[in-house]
């Protein structure tokens, strides 16, 4: 053959993991090939086809910030390279394409014997040699294609070790409470102590989440407190449903815990206390499934508490064709005037109410530690099932530790006193003074309060209201007589 049937192609296929890595830059790498252009072997192969330098095609690739060790289809130059040579063999009728793909070094090509068999294969396959400019790798001969498996199996090796290192490395910091890698999770900031990481209250960023689940806790939503502690909604709500505010952390999805098996591990100070984060999540479940959606705003003074004769319906808002308030049933069975409604209402509550007197009612006990008995129960398991494997020389320890949780879980149960008693001190005005001091939103509670039940009839009926004020509770009903008294 002479050397104008031949045509060479050279593939160079360069990779980098980081853009920091200095010592196997891309510029680098591209010197390496470049300056192996002019190396004995590749001239030798040139001169044996009757070609020069200059007559050899070179066609770049490059995978920057992509891993050794991610399979080559998913490489996306790497990809590329294949389908270009793929589609040269397509066109290459008369067989006179010679083609070489050119490395740095076997790691730029995989870290995994698997993926460099799997690359040499389809070389084979599609008539490419596969090379590197350090000479080592040349899958042209039987010699160099054992030669190549076997540096590719000491770079997975090498891989792996650093790989377990790196995960050694990981599980001591979690377990001695170091923090790891990466950014402080929202509220806490990283410290240097004793040559290690450790994580630290913010007090800035503590104060907005304090605030923020104050604020969720008091019928706010997610996306409003997030936007008062400073994060996106996505951010608040994985930081809500973490352990990390009680300064303890969860790896792939289980609590971090101590040797024993049981303890958490804390890798900082709590932000906010388990009772606060049990009623966050209780007002995210809430407000999930609907059970503490707020009440529509603009409805009529009694649409609540009044409904149709007909279908028991709830009475809506509404007007008439000139523009005057309106109660209308759904339905359309009936309609009142709201000024008519409201103001026989008013007349009856004066009538049956007025005279009683006004009370504040606060709240006064409740000591809830059902957020700490939880725990308690979570540790207990913990232990139970560390106790099921255990051996006769750490059973002892852990009864000892069961012991001692059954002790401080009988003392919070000592202490656990949920109910909330409601205290009276009457104010010094009667309903009637509460009713003209209230505004509209303050006239719906106090009728709320009352027990209000209206039931509109059709205007064929002489009186088309029936008010009733239901009140069940007996303590409420004593607590009405004595007021009566007391007036």
């Amino acid at each position: 053959m002479t050397s104008a049937l031949i045509k060479v192609i050279l593939y160079a296929y360069l990779r980098l993991s980081r853009e920091n890595d200095g010592s196997a830059s891309i510029d680098t790498q591209r010197s390496a090939y470049q300056a192996w252009m002019d190396s004995s072997e590749f001239q030798r192969w040139l001169a044996e086809l009757g070609v020069t330098k200059d007559q050899v095609e070179v066609r770049e690739y490059v995978d920057a910030g992509v891993s050794g060790a991610r399979p080559l289809e998913l490489r996306k130059d790497m990809r590329r390279l294949m389908r270009d040579v793929e589609q040269s063999r397509r066109l290459d009728r008369a067989g006179t394409i010679r083609r070489m793909m050119i490395g740095w070094k076997l790691d730029r090509y995989a870290r995994s014997v698997s993926e460099f068999l799997r690359l040499t294969a389809w070389g084979e396959a599609h008539g490419v040699r596969v090379a590197t400019t350090d000479n080592t790798i040349n899958t042209s001969t039987p010699t160099g294609r054992m030669v190549a498996v076997v540096l590719a199996a000491l770079a997975e090796w090498e891989r792996d070790i650093i790989k377990d290192r790196i995960t050694d490395g990981h599980r001591t910091r979690r377990a001695q409470g170091r923090w790891g890698a990466g950014r402080a999770p929202f509220g806490y900031r990283i410290v240097r102590r004793d040559e290690a990481a450790y994580l630290e209250v913010d007090p800035e960023q503590a104060q907005k989440v304090q605030a923020g689940v104050r604020e969720l806790i008091a019928e706010g939503t997610v996306a409003g407190t997030a936007r008062t502690v400073g994060l996106s909604e996505p951010q608040w709500r994985r930081l809500l449903k973490a352990p990390t505010l009680r300064g303890q952390r969860s790896h792939k999805g289980a609590l971090v815990v101590a040797a024993d098996g049981v303890t958490p591990v804390q890798f900082a100070e709590p932000i906010v206390s388990a009772a606060e984060l049990l009623a966050v999540r209780q007002r995210m479940l809430d407000l999930a499934t609907g059970a503490d959606r707020a009440p529509r705003q603009a409805t009529p003074r009694c649409a609540e508490m009044s409904s149709c004769y007909r279908c028991a319906g709830r009475l809506n808002g509404g007007t008439s064709d000139k523009g005057v308030p309106l109660y209308r049933c759904k339905a359309g069975h009936v309609t009142i005037y709201q000024e008519t409604l409201n103001s026989r209402v008013e007349e009856e509550f004066l009538k049956v109410y007025g005279r009683f007197a006004e009370v504040d009612i606060h709240l006064e006990g409740g000591n809830d530690l059902s957020a700490e008995m939880v725990e308690a129960k979570e540790q207990a398991a913990r232990i139970g099932a560390q106790m099921a494997t255990a051996g006769p020389l750490m059973l002892s320890t852990y009864e000892e530790m069961s012991a001692k949780l059954e002790a401080a879980y009988a003392a919070l149960l000592a202490a656990h006193d949920p109910e909330v008693r409601e205290v009276e001190t009457p104010t010094g005005r009667t309903m009637s003074d509460a009713w003209a001091a209230s505004d509209e939103t303050g006239k719906t509670r106090l009728l709320r309060s009352m027990g209000l039940r209206v039931v509109l009839h059709p205007k064929s009926r002489a009186d088309r209201l029936d008010i009733d004020w239901v009140r069940d509770d007996p303590e409420t009903d004593a607590t009405e007589d004595a007021a009566e008294q007391a007036v």
